[in-house]
């Protein structure tokens, strides 16, 4: 699970690439203030988002997984199931998990911070847009997995 190498843009090579809390912090995560805060808020959303098992992972996207020294934000989506919009989220979890709350916390786009990883149509056009540049070039993004799931199998 070890990330590629970015490419001469400072982008990831463009995919969605599976990897560990540890790589990103070892690789995102240090070099300026700026990111080192992100680490930590992305940190806290990893543990509020895993009480919740109809949130399936993290996808990670902007200028947090480029090689740009001191990144704008933290840009997150949720990926989560159907039945996700049944569940109540703890109020000292909203903050990190909920459109409203994420945006007048932390400034997060509510638009594209809850996936739905259905209907396919819908999760394609939203994951079509987090994997293109602000120039319409494909980017890569990073994925974690919040319960173990990858290919059949544990992480």
């Amino acid at each position: 699970m070890v990330l590629p190498d970015s490419e001469p843009g400072g982008y990831l090579p463009a995919g969605i690439h599976l990897t560990t809390l540890n790589e990103i912090r070892a690789r995102f995560g240090t070099g300026s203030t700026a990111r080192q805060q992100q680490m930590n808020l992305l940190q806290m959303v990893s543990e509020a988002a895993r009480n919740y098992s109809t949130i399936k992972r993290i996808l990670l996207w902007g200028s947090f997984v480029t090689t740009k020294p001191a990144p704008n934000d933290l840009d997150y989506s949720l990926v989560v199931a159907v039945n996700h919009n049944q569940i109540e989220i703890n109020m000292e979890h909203r903050r990190f998990l909920v459109g409203v709350d994420a945006r007048r916390f932390y400034g997060v786009d509510r638009n594209y911070l809850v996936l739905f990883d259905y209907p396919l149509e819908y999760y394609i056009e939203k994951l079509d847009f987090i994997c293109t540049t602000r120039s319409n070039r494909p980017c890569g993004i990073v994925e974690v997995h919040l319960h173990g799931e990858y290919a059949g199998g544990a992480l």
